[in-house]
Parts: structure tokens; C-alpha cells; sequence
């Protein structure tokens, strides 16, 4: 009897011990390869006057590289040297969510320029905020814009029990994109507010020789209709299109047939990028993501012929599935999960037992 008390005890440890290590596998996972999140925000503003003669604080450029060509336009002797205002919020991580922020609040031509940044980077959710505001003059030597970019980059692994590990695929991401760009424009000058959504995969990923797939992009201009384009060509989801102005939702799959291989890690990079650009005095743009864009859905296939059922491991530990993003259990949940299966467990085992 006291034997059989013992080896009760000892699986009863045992169950326990697997149900925890049940609990925490399903939270982290086994990562492939590095997964990375990136939130970005930048303001610039102010009439450059370097001290370096006639050619100082001539050049400028972006201040994201690595192929999105994104971020605020700068010069490369930076903010001081030029006797600029504003910042740049630029964070990496492993593990989000994450946010930047950035304002600048500048004197322009008898006025001032203010304006402010924001993003938030989560694995398979992104957002980004923008906003400028001009009360001044503007020359050609006067800097006012603002930025903000977010990224998140994973490494994912498909499989499916019926299909053999290297078969060649393809796949394509749907995202929700939700919020507004609205321009409020004074004539004859052009200002300019954008927002886009690039993806690349593969060797694509890092790489600024090959440029992202752009899934979604809206472009602004003084009050002209805006131009709206997603997956492919036209107009997507429910966006109302007014003078100067877009706003509301769209669910936009790409069209791009990225391919991969059933079984093998594949590498991907999503970022929402937006920038705003008032032109003169009387003027402001607001652009408004920070809410998306949410990944809704992976379409998979294999040879060509759709898959809807698989299973998904990332590099992150995010949970994924053919429905895009999977909710996370609640740790009350989990546990109360991990209680029943040692429950289970006992139950079986001792009717097991039993004459």
C-alpha cells in the first residue's frame, strides 16, 4: 500500500510538473532566429542657419535607412548645428510593446511650427501618429515635418501534417488599417502627408537593396482627393475619400506571393510609416494610425493551392495562425488550464487503478 501511495505521489508530481512546463511553452516558444521590434518618432522644425558659410546645413537626408527611405528629413550636421528644434525617439527591443515620442515647438517666419510624433511596435500590431501645425512664414530654408515609423520583424515557421517539410509556397499577410490623414491646406503652396504599409521577406529582410512591398499606401495633397491604393490598385475597405481628407478602416491582403518553404524558418519585416509636411502659415496636416495596423490573417499555399489549416511557430514566441494574430490567454486562464489537465490526470489514474 505504501507503494502504491509513493508512485501515486511521484505521478502526481509528475503531471504537475508537465502541466507548468505546458504553460510556459505556450508562452514563449522556441525561437528560431533574432526578432526584433523598432518604434520611431521624429520632429523637425526651424529656419537652418549653419555657421559653416553658404553650403552649411545644405544637405540633408532621411533618418531611417535600411531600405524604407522613412523618418524626418535631416541635415547631417543634426539639430544643433543648424539651429533647429525638435528630436528624434528612435528604441529597439526584443520584446513590446514599445513607443517612441518626438515634438518640436520652433519659430518660423514671424510664427512658430508644432508638431508631434508617435509609434507603437508590437509584434504582428503597429501604429504611428503624426501632426504639424504652421503659424509662421516658410522659406527655402525652413525645416517642418514630422514622422513616425514602427516595425516589427520575426522569424516564422509553417507547417501543415500533410505536407512534407521544403515544399515550396507562397503567402500573403492581411492587415487592419484604421484612422485618418486630413490636410488643411492654403493655396498656391503643395503640402504633403503619406502613410504606408511595406512587408518583405526572405533575404529581402535588412536588406536596402531590395525594397518592401508596399500592402496599403494614402497620399494627401493640398485639398485634392486623396490617393488611396491597397493590394493591389484602388480603393480599399470602407475609406471615406472627402477634399483633403481620408478616413476609416480597411482589411488589405497583399498580393505579393511571397515565397517560402513548408517547415523551414522564413524571415519577415512589417512597418507602418507615416510623415506630414505643412507648407506655410495657416496650414496643419494630421495623420492618424496609431490604432493599426493589425495583422487579420496569413493566406498560405502550397503549390498554389490554398491551405487553410496550419500551425505557426515565431521566432518571438508570438502566437500566429491563419487567422492573423491569436488571442493570449489571460494567466488566470492558463492556470486554471493547467489545473484541470493535473485533474484529468489524477481522475484517469485512479479509475485506472480501481478492480
Amino acid at each position: 500500500m505504501s507503494r502504491q501511495t509513493s508512485l501515486q505521489r511521484s505521478e502526481r508530481r509528475h503531471l504537475i510538473a508537465s502541466a507548468l512546463w505546458l504553460c510556459i511553452a505556450c508562452g514563449t516558444g522556441q525561437p528560431a532566429q533574432a526578432a526584433q521590434l523598432q518604434a520611431y518618432a521624429g520632429a523637425v522644425g526651424g529656419i537652418a542657419s549653419g555657421t559653416g558659410g553658404v553650403f552649411a546645413c545644405a544637405t540633408s537626408g532621411p533618418t531611417i535607412g535600411n531600405g524604407w527611405f522613412a523618418g524626418v528629413a535631416l541635415p547631417t550636421e543634426g539639430f544643433a548645428a543648424c539651429n533647429l528644434g525638435g528630436s528624434i525617439d528612435d528604441r529597439t527591443a526584443t520584446t513590446g510593446p514599445l513607443s517612441a515620442l518626438a515634438s518640436v515647438n520652433a519659430p518660423v517666419g514671424g510664427g512658430s511650427f508644432v508638431g508631434q510624433a508617435s509609434a507603437k511596435a508590437g509584434y504582428g500590431r503597429l501604429g504611428v501618429a503624426a501632426s504639424g501645425t504652421m503659424t509662421g512664414e516658410s522659406t527655402p530654408f525652413t525645416y517642418r515635418q514630422t514622422a513616425g515609423f514602427a516595425r516589427f520583424q520575426d522569424t516564422l515557421t509553417l507547417s501543415n501534417p500533410g505536407i512534407a517539410t521544403g515544399t515550396a509556397g507562397s503567402l500573403d499577410f492581411a492587415f487592419l488599417i484604421d484612422g485618418l490623414l486630413k490636410s488643411l491646406p492654403n493655396a498656391p503652396y503643395t503640402q504633403q502627408g503619406d502613410i504606408a504599409l511595406g512587408i518583405r521577406t526572405g533575404s529581402g529582410v535588412g536588406n536596402a537593396a531590395r525594397g518592401p512591398w508596399f500592402s496599403f499606401m494614402g497620399t494627401v495633397v493640398n485639398d485634392g482627393i486623396p490617393y488611396v491604393r491597397g493590394g493591389g490598385t484602388g480603393m480599399p475597405g470602407a475609406f471615406v475619400l472627402a477634399p483633403g481628407s481620408m478616413q476609416g478602416s480597411a482589411n488589405v491582403l497583399s498580393t505579393a506571393n511571397f515565397e517560402f518553404r513548408w517547415g523551414e524558418p522564413l524571415e519577415i519585416e512589417v512597418a507602418l510609416l507615416t510623415s506630414v509636411s505643412p507648407c506655410c502659415w495657416g496650414s496643419s496636416i494630421d495623420s492618424s494610425f496609431i490604432s493599426s495596423a493589425v495583422l487579420t490573417g496569413i493566406s498560405a499555399r502550397a503549390g498554389g493551392i490554398p491551405v487553410t489549416e496550419f500551425s505557426v511557430l515565431s521566432a518571438s514566441g508570438t502566437a500566429y495562425g491563419p487567422g492573423g494574430l491569436l488571442p493570449v490567454p489571460e494567466p488566470a486562464s492558463v492556470m486554471l488550464w493547467a489545473a484541470g489537465l493535473v485533474l484529468l490526470g489524477l481522475r484517469h489514474r485512479r479509475s485506472a487503478m480501481k478492480p
